[in-house]
Formats: C-alpha cells, structure tokens, sequence
C-alpha cells in the first residue's frame, strides 16, 4: 500500500502573478520528477491537488506521466490545513499522489509515520517526491527524490 508525497515545483512570486503559477525552473523539476518516476515503472490510480495554480499545473505533470491523466482537486491540502482531517479522509487509499505545499506536506508525512505532526523528519525540497509505503501496522519510508539530485 503505496502513498505518495509531492510538493509542487518553484513558483513565480506573487509580484510577478498572484496565481503563482510555476515557473519554467519549477516546471522543470516537476517533469524531471514525473519521468524519473515513470522510468521506474511507477503507477499511481490518482493524483489529488490542493487546487492552487502551481499544485494543480504539478500534479498535471505527474498524472500525464504516471497516472493517465486520473486528477482531482481536495480541501484540506493548503499550507496550514488540518493534517490529521485530512487523512481521516484518504487513510485507506492506496496508489493515490497528493501533491500540496509547506509546510503541511511534511507534517502529513511526519503524521502518517510517527502520529504526530510536530517535530518534521524529513524536507522535501520543491518538485520532491517522497514515497511512504505500509506494511502490516506500520508505514515506513521506500524511497524519496528531489530534483537536485
């Protein structure tokens, strides 16, 4: 049972366009991410985004490479949203990619392994993916990629 974490690519500022859509470096890292993933034979059946522009035009990316085009929008993936609400609603979901924003993408892995939202175990860089897989009870970390590498 495979869940998996993105945060969306580099945005433009808000000076620039208060949107913030991605910009071409964050657009970059995005696709880098998506073929990285489907050369590994990653599959997932949806990819859910919080709804603003650069989440929605990452998880366009994502979903054209991995997922044949499987997109939905969900509340609750904002910056600042309620991490154990949201996984009330998705905790029996396996092979789905949600795809949101800090610092609420890190709490929900640190909350998905440990329980607990405070106290971070891991950063995911712009346009990162981190893989969290279960087994029996617990859920652990498979593996975990950022553009930079």
């Amino acid at each position: 049972m495979a869940i998996y974490l993105a945060r969306h690519g580099e945005a433009v500022s808000a000076e620039k366009n208060s949107e913030r859509p991605l910009s071409s470096e964050g657009r970059s890292e995005v696709e880098k991410m998506a073929f990285l993933m489907a050369n590994f034979g990653v599959k997932v059946e949806k990819v859910i985004h919080s709804g603003k522009k650069r989440a929605e035009e990452s998880a366009e990316i994502f979903s054209e490479k991995i997922c044949d085009g499987k997109i939905s929008k969900s509340k609750g993936l904002d910056p600042n949203d309620d991490v154990k609400e949201f996984w009330k609603k998705y905790e029996n979901t396996d092979r789905v990619m949600y795809v949101g924003h800090l610092p609420f993408m890190e709490k929900f892995a640190s909350f998905i392994l440990t329980g607990e939202e405070y106290g971070v175990l891991l950063k995911i860089k712009t346009g990162g993916v981190v893989c969290l897989d279960r087994s029996e009870d617990r859920w652990f970390i498979r593996w975990m990629f950022s553009p930079d590498l």
